[in-house]
This record gives C-alpha cells, structure tokens and sequence, in this order.
C-alpha cells in the first residue's frame, strides 16, 4: 500500500495552507498540499491497493480530498462507488473537497440512473453540504436537456439557508444557462428561489463570457431590488 500519508506530508506548503485556510474558513488540518498534487497522488492510489487505503481514516484536509477522489475515481460497480459515497459524505464540510470530489465522479453508460438517483435523494437530506453535493455532481455529470430541466425543477422546489448551498445553486444555474438559457431563465422568472439565492445566481450568469451582453442585461431586470 503507498503511503500517502507521508507523501501527503512531503508535499505541506505553510503559505499556501495560509492561503487555502483563507478560503475554507474553519476548516482545520489543512497541510497546503496543492490540489494537482492531489489528484496526481490519487492516481498512484487508484493503481495500487486502493482499498487498503480507505480503510484507514483521513487525519488532514488534504488526505479528505484524497480519499474523495479515489472513491470517484477508482474501479468499482456502481453500487460500491454509491456505498462509499455515502459513507464519505460526512466528510465533505467544505467547497473545496465537495466540489473536487463531485467533478471527479463518473458514471459509465449503464450506471448514469443509478448515480442520478442517488444524488437526486440528496436534495431531500435537509442538510446543506449533501445538497451542495446533489447539485454539483449532477451539474458536471448530466449535461442534457432533460437532465438539466430536473436539476433546475429540484433547485426551485428545494431550498437550504446554508451560505455554501446557495453558492451551490448560483453555480448550476449558471452553468444551466450557458447550456440551456431558455428554461433557465423561465426557471429564474418563476420567482421560485428567495431573493438571495436569484440574485446571486444573475451575478453568477452575468459574470460568464458565454453569455451575451445583451441577455445579461434582459437577466439584470430579474433581480430583486428588496433583497
């Protein structure tokens, strides 16, 4: 088995543990180990005997982010990968692990209702990170329009106060926008999402160079002026 723990421990960086702490704040153990080298230390893991190394339990941030991306990316039945995500989900208390963990999530052709279906069950947790992870992990896997047309029906039927939820929501419909404005923007005209959250999510639209001037200034009148 590697030891990752050591590697891990090789790759700290003081100054830029300074600076990711900045970004996920309250969150502790963190090493500075960068993100790439992550990923690069996983592969090694996924190579070699994986799951030696998720029987232990993650001591650091970055050993979280580790565990995550050899459990989205390693070789297993869906139904292990699905298994292994729920029992890592109380894990995920930050952007940071939530949204490289879910990036890296793939389902095969005949594995995408499965992965659907758990990560749509999520939005019905309550809890504001699991939700985040429904929406981030849908968002980069389902990329069609019958997919995108759930997500955003989950979005405006669901709500969570967390600030990291709603960030989440102001990204996927974002990122439903450029890929299918229309009902989008249909979606966003519903009045559905609370002043906050629509708000933040025009200024997400708005900021995207896929989006014409034109549309970002139709989208400016949908904002709330109360909020």
């Amino acid at each position: 088995m590697i030891d990752y723990a050591s590697r891990i421990m090789e790759l700290a960086d003081p100054d830029n543990a300074a600076f990711v702490s900045k970004l996920t704040p309250g969150k502790e153990g963190i090493l500075g180990a960068r993100v790439p080298q992550i990923r690069a230390l996983a592969k090694e893991v996924v190579a070699d005997d994986w799951r030696a190394v998720l029987e232990n339990e993650p001591a650091y941030f970055e050993e979280e982010m580790l565990f995550g991306l050899v459990i989205a990316t390693a070789k297993m039945p869906v139904e292990e990968r699905i298994m292994r995500t729920e029992a890592f989900l109380p894990r995920i208390d930050n952007w940071s692990v939530c949204d490289t963990f879910c990036s890296a999530w793939k389902a095969a052709k005949g594995e995408r209702d499965a992965a659907w279906g758990f990560f749509s069950s999520l939005m019905d947790s309550g809890e504001e990170f699991p939700m985040r992870v429904s929406l981030i992990a849908r968002m980069s896997m389902f990329k069609d329009e019958e997919s995108t047309r759930m997500l955003l029906e989950d979005i405006m039927s669901h709500d969570n106060p967390g600030y990291y939820y709603r960030m989440g929501v102001a990204w996927a419909v974002s990122v439903c926008y450029a890929r299918f404005p229309g009902m989008t923007e249909d979606a966003l005209r519903s009045g559905r999402l609370c002043d906050w959250t629509q708000n933040k999510s025009i200024q997400k639209i708005r900021e995207s160079y896929r989006v014409s001037a034109e549309d970002k200034e139709r989208l400016n009148a949908l904002k709330r002026r109360s909020a």
